[in-house]
């Protein structure tokens, strides 16, 4: 595992560089993406739209997955995370929409839908390179804390720790932060050929020390980063003041 701590303005671009340096080998590229505020606060996404309309990119090939979706948002829904990948990459760039994979929040039959993602992934070629971020209690994607996690993507509960995070969102309505998404299992993410983890702020420099230096523990499962053969950990100095 690599960690890199830097300047929070440098985090945009040194992600993007990862992107890049993957299509260099492989034009048809799987990537993984994440949701939330880190990737807008480091401008990850507005770098790789930046570099799109230059040509430094093309993602005309590639194929995209997104981890997760909240049970009971229509892709119209502002909070959902299919709307917040519209708003933030694919309405910027040039890509085929037959290649993009995110679960559907309004699927009548979630398990069938799981089944799907999993589908997407391994047709597609597997995942070469998967963005996440963590949760102040540990969570990847929405694999939440449990004593066993399940290895494909599956059905989960949303940890109330981090609903009421959401409320805000809902306005101000814990009843309207949705109880169940959908996610991929920790397998999935472990057969990822490189998983970069980006995290930012004071408010997530404990856990981050946990996950990386802590037992390994499906308790804070971003402590499985560490069993990864192909991790990078980007940090600003606010994240990382809690590490050795």
């Amino acid at each position: 595992m690599k960690i890199h701590v830097m300047a929070r303005e440098e985090i945009g671009g040194f992600v993007a560089d990862l992107f890049e340096r993957t299509l260099a080998s492989k034009a048809d590229a799987v990537f993984g993406l994440t949701t939330g505020n880190t990737p807008l606060e480091t401008g990850v996404y507005r770098e790789l739209v930046r570099r799109e309309r230059e040509g430094r990119l093309d993602f005309r090939r590639c194929s995209f997955v997104n981890p997760d979706e909240q049970l009971g948002l229509p892709g119209t829904h502002p909070e959902s995370y299919y709307a917040y990948m519209r708003k933030h990459l694919f309405d910027e760039i040039r890509f085929d929409e037959r290649r993009w994979a995110i679960p559907d929040g309004l699927a009548a039959e979630p398990e069938a839908e799981c089944a799907r993602m999993e589908a997407f992934i391994r047709e597609a070629g597997g995942i070469d390179l998967q963005l996440v971020g963590i949760g102040i209690n540990g969570h990847v994607c929405f694999i939440e804390p449990a004593p066993a996690l399940p290895a494909t993507c599956f059905v989960t509960g949303i940890a109330e720790v981090n609903r009421a995070l959401y409320a805000p969102l809902f306005g101000g309505s814990l009843e309207a932060v949705p109880t169940q998404a959908i996610t991929f299992g920790w397998g999935t993410v472990a057969k990822t050929r490189k998983l970069v983890l980006v995290a930012v702020g004071e408010r997530k420099a404990e856990i981050v020390a946990r996950a990386l230096t802590g037992p390994v523990t499906t308790e804070v499962p971003a402590t499985l980063l560490q069993l990864h053969p192909d991790a990078e950990v980007v940090l600003d100095p606010a994240a990382a003041q809690r590490l050795g």
